[in-house]
Formats: C-alpha cells, sequence, structure tokens
C-alpha cells in the first residue's frame, strides 16, 4: 500500500489538500487484491480531487483476520449516491465492478454538504 500513500503525497498534497493515511496490515496483501484496491482508491481520490472541493482526505486500510478494509473520506460537499447511480456516474461503477472481481463489496456514505466516506471490504 506504498503506492497508495505515495500518491496522496503526490497529488494530493500538490493539490494543497490535507491528507491522513493509515496502514495496519498483516504482511503483504495479495498482487490481485493490492492492485484492486489501488485501483478503487484512485477512482475515490480523483472524484474528491474533481467534485468534492475537500479541505481534508483520509485513508485507511486494516486488516481484520480474513478482511481486507479501505476506507476513503474526505470533508467535502458530499453527494446523493441514489442519484449518482441514476445518472450513471461511471467512477462509482467502476469501483463496485473493481471490488466485485474481487470479491468485495463497496458501501458510499454521502449526503450533499456532509462529506463522502466510501469503504471497500475484501475478503481475503
Amino acid at each position: 500500500m506504498a503506492a497508495l500513500q505515495a500518491r496522496l503525497m503526490a497529488v494530493e498534497r500538490r493539490a494543497g489538500l490535507e491528507t491522513q493515511f493509515a496502514a495496519d496490515l498483516v504482511g503483504r496483501l495479495p498482487p490481485a487484491v493490492e492492485e484492486g484496491l489501488y485501483r478503487i482508491a484512485q477512482e475515490a481520490l480523483n472524484n474528491a480531487l474533481k467534485h468534492a472541493h475537500a479541505h481534508l482526505i483520509t485513508v485507511s486500510v486494516t486488516q481484520q483476520e480474513r478482511m481486507v478494509v479501505l476506507r476513503i473520506g474526505d470533508d467535502g460537499a458530499g453527494f446523493d449516491p441514489a442519484a449518482a447511480r441514476e445518472r450513471g456516474g461511471l467512477g462509482l461503477k467502476a469501483m463496485q465492478e473493481r471490488a466485485a472481481k474481487l470479491g468485495g463489496r463497496v458501501v458510499v456514505n454521502s449526503e450533499p454538504g456532509k462529506g463522502t466516506q466510501i469503504v471497500v471490504e475484501v475478503i481475503l
């Protein structure tokens, strides 16, 4: 997950956002899981940069027995996830498809004016 931390340092901080990163993993993740989580995080971070007008982005990766959980949150504008799905938001769909390929799921918690929290759970 070093690539994800490097991405935060290179892109989000350069854009003037405060970032926080934490990882609590037992060893390395399988390469396919690590790659998939990175791509999901990349999409979520791109969305935050383009749409959220956030000041703070937090990213954490934790492992609990045979599950890895990626959380990405921002303090930005937020949105209505149901409306985004109806409009065919490609970013959310791509994240869900990637998680499904890993046998996982994505939960999006957001509402206008209250930021966004994206949680990805993958069984190892």
